[in-house]
């Protein structure tokens, strides 16, 4: 008895509500406005449609009633009449009803989605039912729309339920594990260019290393080659400034013995200053052991070759900075194989030793200051051979070097 109470009582809001409903928006009318031909329309949707209207030519024609189509002056919707009966039923009806919260429309500000387009399957408010996309197509009910949605959602469910998702699953799994493989291929090979980078840079500084200390190598060989010379002429300029020393202080003495033992002392520094050898222009040589060195000459070697890389002194001989044989006078090469010449002479010839000896004897007392100097001149070629000789033996030592290297690369 109850529940037929309750459906009696739910028609007749529904049929009330009918009564209370704006045929432009299909809601409860807010605000509504009577046309003289005793129509009531809500204000805002008066609005939209005059607002419509002028947007034609200047000239405004007649409002036609939604309803009736009679011709109304248009004289905006404030000069209509404000239909307070019906206002006040319509707010006694919305104190007794109890209806959900409606959403409102996007398109149009504060009208509520309370009709259902069956064409797009979509809710829309009573506006774009009358004007927009939705012009010409079919409408219902939203308890109509509810059934129809209801049966189509059984539909819809089921194909969801049908759906291929274990052909699905095992698509993703594939793709999963070639994912995951060619992440392994790809660090893989992110490390093997690490390490072979890690490979090229111990290389390089092993390399590095090994020219750096070729280098330290000619500096020592620069300094063996310059310090003697150094050493000499710093010894000359000190017994210089000695002797001038002694040649100062002649002027105090006043006893002849101390005068000759200075004499006698400054005569000893002034040989020694004169029989000091200054070696020519062309013997001092300042400038680089390395000619022509540039390490853009490395550009052009390949990665793989890194290993190979020379500084340019390791394919040519170190240059010698203290004699050369360009500075060797003709008479010192004259003299060497004079020397030569005579040893030859006294093994071929053993039995005259005595007579060449006596020849020689009476030369050398004859010749005594040439022999001394040129004494002299023999112990710089020897020394200039001695140099010679170190100068093999340090490109030998390289090109055992170098001939080990190029073992280990092979």
């Amino acid at each position: 008895m109850v529940v037929v109470m309750y459906l009696n009582k739910r028609n007749n809001m529904e049929l009330l509500e009918e009564d209370l409903t704006c045929p432009i928006c299909c809601c409860l009318f807010e605000d509504p406005r009577v046309l003289p031909c005793s129509h009531s329309f809500c204000k805002k949707c008066l609005e939209g449609i005059l607002e419509g209207n002028n947007r034609g030519p200047v000239w405004r024609p007649p409002f036609k009633c939604p309803s009736c189509r009679k011709e109304t002056p248009q004289n905006g919707t404030n000069s209509l009449q404000i239909n307070y009966s019906l206002r006040g039923i319509v707010e006694k009806y919305n104190k007794i009803r109890v209806l959900p919260r409606m959403s409102h429309c996007k398109h149009h500000s504060g009208q509520p989605l309370n009709i259902f387009c069956a064409t797009d399957l979509k809710l829309i408010c009573g506006f774009c039912a009358t004007t927009g996309d939705h012009n010409g197509h079919t409408f219902c009910a939203l308890e109509n729309a509810y059934e129809q949605e209801k049966a189509a959602f059984e539909v819809l469910f089921q194909g969801v339920e049908s759906w291929h998702s274990t052909d699905i699953l095992t698509c993703l799994e594939t793709l999963e594990a070639s994912k995951k493989n060619a992440l392994q291929l790809v660090s893989r090979d992110a490390e093997k260019v690490s390490d072979y980078f890690v490979k090229v840079m111990s290389t390089l500084d092993h390399k590095k290393n090994e020219i750096l200390s070729d280098f330290e190598t000619l500096k020592l060989v620069v300094m063996q080659a310059y310090d003697p010379e150094i050493h000499k002429l710093r010894a000359a300029l000190e017994e210089q400034r000695r002797a001038l020393s002694i040649a100062e202080s002649f002027g105090n003495v006043t006893d002849p013995l101390c005068f000759l033992q200075q004499m006698q002392e400054f005569r000893e520094k002034l040989r020694v200053v004169r029989e000091t050898p200054l070696p020519s222009r062309t013997e001092i040589d300042v400038g680089p052991t390395v000619r022509n060195f540039d390490v853009n000459n490395w550009d052009s070697v390949k990665l793989k070759d890194v290993d190979k890389l020379s500084v340019p002194h390791e394919h040519s001989a170190y240059r010698s900075t203290n004699l050369h044989v360009g500075g060797i006078g003709r008479g010192k090469v004259f003299l060497f194989f004079l020397c030569l010449s005579l040893c030859a002479l006294m093994l071929l010839q053993p039995v005259s030793l005595t007579a060449v000896s006596t020849e020689v004897f009476s030369l050398s007392q004859a010749c005594l200051p040439v022999v001394r100097h040129q004494w002299r001149e023999l112990v710089n070629i020897c020394t200039y051979l001695m140099d010679a000789c170190q100068n093999c033996i340090l490109n030998l030592m390289n090109k055992t070097v170098e001939y080990i290297g190029c073992c280990k690369l092979l």
